[in-house]
């Protein structure tokens, strides 16, 4: 039942009361002596509209229906009962609509809430990443600048690079020639010291040739030295300071040899020995053995 109410309806055919009293056409009357049923509901006399079919007033389809007197007194309570079920039928029909329309309002403001946050948090989203895309801007700036300055060095550095670079193969170069250069004067530093030590050893040989070719008057030879012995009796201080006033010094005992030699002599000498500086630590008095 429920599906033919909410059938659609034919608004093709359209029923209409009508009534024989003289005050007019109406829909319900109160002392119905007759009814007539019409297909399209218009007064009677007047132009039917024009259908979209085209549908004319002699296509129209009346069907008069006579009511008994019998049945007259029930047909008012007939129409009270459908205008009620008239209106229980648009309630029906409207109810859901205004439920849907409610919920459907509530799930629209639901829904404008929803974008109205969604908005706000695009909105600041927007403004979050406007601030962080100035950053990056400033960022993008400062490591350009640091960059640039980067490169600016860089090749104040890689032109040092070859400077130094240069000034390495030339402390190369000049450390190679400084090193042969050392080898060169370690060579001849080498030859040198050999021509030296010839040279010393000419010079001791020609120093013994010259010492033993003579002595002075009054003194004595013995190997490569000369020996005076003094006619008076002296200290050892007075001793050695009369060897110095003749430019000699007291003997040095040198060896058995020269010992045997002071020996023969048959005089008591002194020799350079004594314990001055410290008692019983004897020291000579000098190495150079031979008068000037």
């Amino acid at each position: 039942m429920s599906e033919d109410i909410y059938a659609k309806p034919d608004l093709t055919k359209k029923v209409r009361f009508q009534t024989e009293e003289k005050n007019g056409n109406v829909d319900i009357c109160e002392d119905i002596d007759s009814v007539t049923i019409y297909d399209n509901c218009w007064a009677e006399g007047s132009t039917p509209p024009k259908l979209q079919d085209n549908t004319t007033e002699d296509q129209q389809q009346t069907i008069s229906v006579s009511v008994p007197p019998e049945k007259r007194n029930l047909v008012r309570p007939a129409a009270v009962v459908l205008v009620l079920l008239g209106l229980l039928l648009l309630a029906v029909v409207v109810a859901p609509g205004v439920i849907q329309d409610k919920s459907l309002s509530v799930n629209l403001t639901s829904e404008r809430d929803q974008l109205q946050t969604n908005y706000s948090e695009m909105k600041q989203l927007n403004h979050n990443l406007t601030q962080k895309t100035n950053q990056l801007e400033r960022d993008k700036e400062n490591l350009t600048k640091e960059r640039d300055e980067l490169w600016t060095s860089y090749s104040e550095m890689k032109q040092l690079n070859v400077n130094l670079t240069s000034e390495r193969d030339q402390l190369q170069t000049n450390y190679s020639e400084m090193k042969q250069l050392n080898v060169n004067l370690t060579q001849k530093t080498n030859q040198l010291e050999r021509d030296k030590e010839n040279l010393i050893k000419e010079r001791d040989e020609l120093q013994k040739q010259l010492e033993t070719s003579f002595c002075p008057a009054d003194w004595i030879k013995f190997n490569i030295s000369c020996y005076l012995i003094s006619t008076s009796i002296k200290s050892w201080d007075d001793s050695k300071q009369f060897c110095e006033n003749k430019k000699a010094h007291l003997v040095i005992v040198s060896g058995t040899e020269e010992q045997r030699f002071l020996s023969s002599l048959g005089h008591n000498i002194w020799i350079g020995l004594n314990d001055k500086e410290k008692e019983n630590v004897w020291k000579w008095l000098m190495e150079q053995r031979s008068p000037q």
